[in-house]
């Protein structure tokens, strides 16, 4: 089984895939960071030199990758809703980590991570943009306001 974990940037995906790695034993994938990896270069910078269609192509290819490997939680960058195409690529459960947009607006602007697309623009902006395709995208919602009873959840989903 492979877990892909969705959401806006900053809703916990990479924090809560890690311990959701530990309970189920999964190997944990940050998608971004592999990309980050294999580039020797920051997301932004990326962004910064190659451009947002660059990136996507990475994204599309690294799911690619990935489409063979099995027991692992992969957590996504926070666009890769933007591709419909990549939801073929993802065969897996699909979670939406959902938190309440002033919650996520805090954390970002204590968050040290530089989001290329949020330069540009507020994080409503992005989400009121993406909403629809998180919702095409995924397979279950969770909540992670609370990541003790976002883990749960999934892990109680992950029983049936």
């Amino acid at each position: 089984m492979k877990i892909y974990l969705i959401g806006m940037p900053g809703c916990g995906k990479s924090t809560l895939g890690k311990r959701l790695a530990q309970k189920t034993g999964y190997k944990f994938i940050d998608m971004d960071n592999y990309i980050e990896e294999k580039m020797g270069m920051f997301i932004d910078e990326i962004f910064e030199k190659y451009g947002e269609d660059f990136f996507r192509a990475l994204e599309v290819n690294t799911l690619n990758e990935f489409h063979s490997l099995d027991n692992v939680i992969i957590s996504t960058g926070g666009g890769v809703i933007k591709n419909k195409h990549n939801k073929e690529l993802m065969n897996g459960l699909c979670i939406f980590l959902e938190v309440p947009l002033d919650e996520l607006d805090k954390r970002l602007k204590k968050s040290s991570i530089v989001r290329p697309l949020l330069k540009e623009k507020t994080v409503y902006d992005l989400y009121n943009e993406r909403k629809e395709l998180y919702e095409y995208f995924l397979d279950l919602k969770v909540s992670n306001v609370i990541i003790d009873q976002a883990i749960d959840e999934i892990m109680e989903a992950l029983k049936k």
